[in-house]
Formats: structure tokens, sequence, C-alpha cells
């Protein structure tokens, strides 16, 4: 049997990792995949524009706008106009979004912590050393493709 390449195992390692990320955040209240992925980018950089968090997610226009009114009726997002462009809506978390926003970080980060605790002791630190060396390329290779920014604001 052939050693797969880099490529392989980094694809692999990104669809395992994103499985198994939704079947985490299911149990999270039944939060959906996509009201994750928008209430922990919105956590992480709030307040945006819709425009800044379709960049950021990487979600189709109408698909995000339907999302983002729906976890606006649940309370968990809101909505404002812009203050230099009235034609900018800003995109922020609630008290409860804040709240869900926690818990599903901390889910993630608990299921994270389990599939480290598999790695041998003694290779946790270079898997670490190695995902934040991965971490900067990919930040580096999405700016230069798609415009979105990188560094450390990215990075909690």
């Amino acid at each position: 049997m052939d050693t797969p390449t880099a490529g392989v195992l980094l694809r692999e390692v990104a669809r395992l990792h994103a499985h198994s990320q939704r079947e985490q955040v299911a149990c999270c209240n039944g939060t959906t995949s996509t009201q994750c992925l928008i209430l922990t980018e919105v956590g992480r950089n709030s307040p945006l524009t819709l425009a800044d968090l379709g960049r950021r997610t990487s979600l189709d226009k109408g698909w995000l706008s339907r999302a983002v009114e729906t976890l606006v009726q649940e309370g968990l997002l809101t909505k404002a106009l812009g203050d230099a462009d009235r034609r900018t809506i800003r995109i922020a978390l609630s008290p409860a979004g804040q709240m869900r926003s926690q818990q599903l970080n901390e889910t993630l980060n608990a299921h994270a912590e389990r599939v480290m605790a598999r790695i041998p002791p003694a290779e946790r630190e270079q898997v670490a050393h190695t995902l934040a060396q991965l971490y900067q390329a990919l930040q580096a290779e999405a700016a230069a493709t798609a415009g979105i920014p990188s560094g450390e604001e990215e990075h909690r």
C-alpha cells in the first residue's frame, strides 16, 4: 500500500475533522453546522457586515441571508444599519447569541482536545507546532486567493 501524499492526507484530515465537528455541533441545542459557522465567526469578529461574513464563511449570499435572518428571529443575532453607510447592515451576537457561541466553542474545543489526547503525549507538542504552521500557511493562502484577512485577530 502506498503512503498517501501530504495533499491527500490534508484533504482527508479536513474531511474527517469537518464531519466530526458537525456531529458535535448537532448535539449543541440543535444548532446546524451553518448556524455554528455563522455564530462562531460573528463571535470572533463582531460586528461584521453581511458581505464580510459572506467572505469569511464562503457561503452563498442568498443562503447566508436566510441563515442570518433565522438566527435574528431566534434572538441569537442582531442586525443594525452601518454608521458610515446606512445601506450597510452590521451583524452582531445578541446576549443569547454570545451564550450559544460560547457553548459551541466549548463543545468544539473539548472535541479537539479529545482528538489531541489520542496522539501519544511525547508527540503532542510537535503536532501542535505543525498545526500552527499549517494554520499560518492556510491563512496566507486564503489571503492570497480570496482576499480573506490573515493575522492574529483571526486566531482565537
